[in-house]
């Protein structure tokens, strides 16, 4: 009897710890979805638009875009609060001297998980609401940089 009662105590933690894990995993998708950022290049005209985007911990490269082509890239936010997910992007096309900056995705302030911008020489549109270059950078001869 005593052997009984050892295997189903065992069993019954082993059934809480699983339980407990699925309810983090369940609770963790609702809190914290994946979110998907599209760059889409609408610069008129022919013009490549260079796209380079980061964060913190991960920088995703340059992509170079022809006009109404797209990047896209996926990234799960953070779960813990009091650390904010933030991707920037930086962008460049031929004809122009100056590499232009977005936050294309920031935890604090975004809500979306399907964000779609629209890229243009005044600015970024995201789903609808546009803004101008938050900081814009001189690019020398020399691919330095300095702030304006």
């Amino acid at each position: 009897m005593a052997y009984s009662n050892s295997v189903v105590f065992k069993f019954s933690i082993i059934l809480i710890v699983i339980f407990a894990f699925k309810i983090r995993d369940i609770a963790t998708f609702s809190i914290n979805p994946r979110v998907t950022v599209t760059i889409k290049d609408v610069i008129s005209g022919s013009i490549r638009l260079t796209v380079h985007c980061k964060s913190k911990d991960d920088d995703l490269g340059f992509h170079t875009l022809q006009s109404g082509q797209i990047y896209r890239f996926s990234f799960k936010p953070s779960a813990i609060i009091t650390i904010n997910t933030l991707f920037f992007c930086a962008f460049t096309w031929p004809g122009s001297p100056y590499r232009h900056y977005l936050d294309v995705y920031d935890q604090k302030r975004n809500t979306c998980t399907n964000c779609y911008w629209l890229i243009s020489q005044q600015g970024g549109c995201l789903n609808g609401q546009c803004r101008v270059w938050q900081r814009i950078e001189s690019i020398d001869a020399k691919n330095s940089t300095s702030k304006m």
